[in-house]
């Protein structure tokens, strides 16, 4: 019985190791999403709907289109973009597919044009939820570099700062953290890595650049200075992380709310 059980371990731990190194091999082919149903907004002015493929390293959109024709559209051709129907992707975690709606719209907490509720969670994912994408202007977070390309930026909250949001794959590491069993990120012997979706949050300003929030508490704080203690104490009343993107949201709609936002 207990030879059953120690095989039972070891296969286990063997399986979850190469669906590891499968991810890891698919992260590195490029990081790319597919959505159901767009609406393409170009800085022609022109408009497109339709399936499509969003390559995050490219900053490229491929747009299936009414004749059967794909489209190639460049970050630098797009405006904004909002999609819907992304395949539900088991590993990432439930609150993930979060409705941003109401934030867009500039809600936080204690607003009084607000008479709604505020917005709950959703138990279960939906990725029927609109997702809005902007175009801005970056660097690649190279803060060497004073070169800015245009790349695709999730919106979450309101203007006229906009908290944003980029994904990126990023490499962490499996451990042996016992005899017979695996664990992701945590102490003991590494033996192999796996690819991972990381969340970047950004404040895009209306000049069309961003700037990076590496430390959102640290960055957000240091950029709205003039309120530093009002959004301080905004986020202990409500305990707001600086961190959850749902909860970024509604700070960066509050710091707006405070007329504390500015160009640089």
């Amino acid at each position: 019985m207990k030879r059953n059980w120690f095989f039972r371990v070891i296969m286990i731990g063997l399986s979850a190791l190469c669906s590891l190194a499968a991810q890891a091999q698919r992260g590195g082919q490029g990081f790319t999403q597919q959505f159901n149903r767009a609406t393409v907004l170009l800085t022609t002015g022109d408009t497109l709907t339709g399936p499509v493929q969003l390559h995050r390293t490219e900053e490229t959109l491929l747009m299936e289109l009414a004749d059967n024709t794909v489209r190639t559209l460049p970050a630098v051709s797009v405006q904004s973009f909002a999609v819907q129907g992304e395949q539900y992707d088991q590993s990432r975690e439930r609150f993930y597919y979060d409705d941003f709606y109401a934030m867009r719209q500039g809600y936080y907490y204690g607003n009084p044009l607000y008479t709604q509720p505020i917005p709950r969670r959703r138990e279960r994912p939906d990725t029927e939820l609109v997702r809005v994408f902007r175009t801005y202007r970056w660097n690649r977070d190279n803060d060497y570099s004073d070169f800015r390309a245009p790349g695709f930026f999730e919106q979450l909250s309101n203007g006229p700062i906009i908290l944003l949001r980029r994904e990126g794959l990023v490499q962490r590491p499996v451990t042996a953290t016992g005899p017979y069993g695996y664990g992701y990120g945590g102490a003991g012997r590494t033996v192999g890595y796996y690819t991972d979706v990381k969340d970047n949050f950004y404040l895009g300003l209306p000049n069309g650049n961003v700037i990076s929030l590496r430390n959102p508490k640290k960055d957000l704080l240091a950029y709205f200075h003039g309120n530093s203690r009002q959004l301080e104490q905004y986020a202990k009343d409500n305990k707001l992380s600086y961190t959850d993107a749902r909860e970024l949201a509604y700070l960066v709609n509050y710091a707006n709310s405070l007329n504390a936002g500015k160009s640089k």
